[in-house]
């Protein structure tokens, strides 16, 4: 009776000890994933490094290093932490009663496992570049399959079907590959490791047996020997039994440690001013001066695409950046916006806050459609009512879509429910709200019927806003009073736009 109250006892007190200790560990990984990520998006975020690691880096799939390989390390660290704490009091403990029933046999012990560290370090340690290279191999797989859903039109259209099929089975293969490398690694690590865990069991046996047998200690000693023994060999063992995890725990810390230096490098860079870049300054004048400005690509060649341009564009002027394509013109504007930082010179310009981009393809948010309308400005802080949204919708040729899709509060993939035309159309409406200094545009009317498009540039001469875009078609002659003109040879030559330039165009549109 005696022992059952003392089991229940036992049973009422320990259970949530051990409950506890798990929530508090799991709650402990969290809140640790939570700083560690938020510190990490913050650097990610800062000085547009997500951009620079997008287009000028070899960091791939950023995503899953934020999302996954954060996770797991968070995880995996401190449940490691833990199980090393845990073992190594274990070991204090049971050294000491295996030390003082025989020494040698701990000595023996101590210098077995050693061994085995050492030769399961030697065997398995290309585990790590190939777990390394799993993660990556299985990331831009996914990353494939997030292309063809993100395109799924425009491959219809094209019945490319085939080529992306083959495509992403060629990355599934080099996956699948690699997979079974790393397999075929951790079988040959498992014929040492477990020939290493076996091997071990008769030598306490052939040491204290002829000991009892001499009458030098009793029985219940040699099941105590056994029991320190097991005790201490677990835990001497721990990198030998869970190498495998390590090595992959070790490949993701290589992931992030990749990561990290990047985002660190960069953030340096800006705080000391030491990044070879194009120099950025603000002015509260809605103008634009570039003064001596040379862009090269990002890229080890450095190869230059415009050299030493000079332009001052005043308060109220429109500047249409004309050439061939490939010549360099989308890259100016990146550089006006503060996006293309290879090269040298000085872009002078407005604040931020006042500035405007326009892309070819606007960028539609998650969330509402009155998100769309806001964006980048949260709908707390826009300060805008419904009927003021509903005009800018009215004004841009969009008046029915609240009606259309449940009202403003509506959440669609806008992306994908809009045409390219329409999105343009909403990125105008943007520009409307915000009412910036400064608007750039990209191409960013090439999906709109002319009457859309004169509405919308005509908007700019009533407002006063300083505009820099580029674009082909004919028909911005007439909305713009300069044009920079693009060389083939990287050279710029400023031209005024003149009457006759426009009958021109008139004449070729018709």
């Amino acid at each position: 009776m005696y022992q059952a109250e003392l089991f229940f006892g036992a049973l009422v007190i320990g259970t949530p000890i051990v409950v506890l200790y798990t929530y508090s560990r799991d709650m402990l990984g969290l809140r640790w994933r939570e700083w560690l990520t938020k510190k990490t998006l913050g650097d990610y975020f800062d000085s547009i490094n997500y951009y620079d690691i997008e287009n000028n880096s070899d960091v791939d799939n950023p995503d899953q290093r934020i999302a996954e390989d954060l996770a797991a390390f968070t995880q995996t660290s401190l449940q490691f932490f833990l199980t090393l704490l845990i073992s190594f009091v274990d070991l204090l403990s049971f050294s000491t009663i295996l030390f003082s029933i025989y020494p040698p046999l701990f000595l023996v012990l101590v210098g077995y496992a050693s061994m085995g560290t050492f030769i399961t370090t030697v065997i398995g340690k290309q585990l790590i570049s190939i777990n390394f290279a799993q993660l990556q191999k299985e990331a831009d797989f996914r990353y494939s399959l997030v292309r063809v859903r993100e395109n799924a039109e425009s491959i219809a259209f094209y019945r490319g079907e085939d080529r992306e099929r083959s495509t992403i089975s060629k990355r599934f293969g080099g996956a699948v590959d690699n997979f079974a490398k790393l397999l075929k690694g951790q079988r040959n690590l498992e014929f040492f490791t477990n020939g290493y865990k076996y091997l071990i069991q008769v030598l306490p046996a052939l040491v204290i047996a002829p000991l009892y047998f001499k009458g030098t200690i009793e029985f219940g000693v040699v099941n105590q020997s056994f029991s320190a023994f097991n005790h201490i060999l677990n835990d001497l063992s721990l990198v030998i039994s869970r190498f495998e995890a390590l090595s992959k725990f070790s490949a993701g810390i290589d992931r992030l440690g990749e990561f990290a230096e990047f985002l660190e490098r960069k953030v340096e860079e800006e705080k000391n001013g030491t990044a070879e870049k194009i120099t950025l300054e603000t002015t509260p004048e809605a103008t634009i001066v570039l003064e001596g400005l040379t862009l090269s690509t990002p890229d080890a060649a450095k190869r230059v695409l415009l050299k030493d341009v000079n332009l001052k564009v005043e308060k109220g002027e429109r500047v249409l950046i004309v050439g061939p394509s490939g010549v360099g013109k989308s890259s100016l504007l990146r550089a006006v916006a503060g996006l293309w930082r290879s090269g040298s010179g000085k872009v002078i310009r407005t604040e931020d806050s006042e500035v405007l981009f326009l892309p070819q393809r606007p960028y539609c948010t998650l969330g509402s459609l009155r998100e769309q309308l806001t964006y980048p400005i949260r709908p707390e802080d826009a300060n805008v009512d419904d009927k003021e949204l509903q005009d800018v919708l009215n004004r841009v040729d969009l008046g029915s879509l609240p009606e259309k899709f449940g009202g403003l509060e509506a959440e669609r993939d806008w992306s994908d429910v809009l045409s390219l035309g329409e999105q343009q159309r909403l990125a105008f409406g943007r520009l409307l709200l915000r009412k910036p200094a400064l608007a750039i545009l990209d191409e960013s009317s090439s999906a709109l019927d002319l009457e859309a498009e004169g509405r919308l540039y005509d908007f700019f001469a009533e407002s006063g806003i300083t505009v820099m875009s580029v674009g082909h078609r004919p028909s911005l002659l007439r909305y713009h009073n300069k044009k920079l003109r693009v060389l083939p040879n990287g050279e710029t030559r400023i031209e005024e736009v003149k009457r006759a330039d426009v009958a021109v165009a008139a004449e070729a549109i018709l």
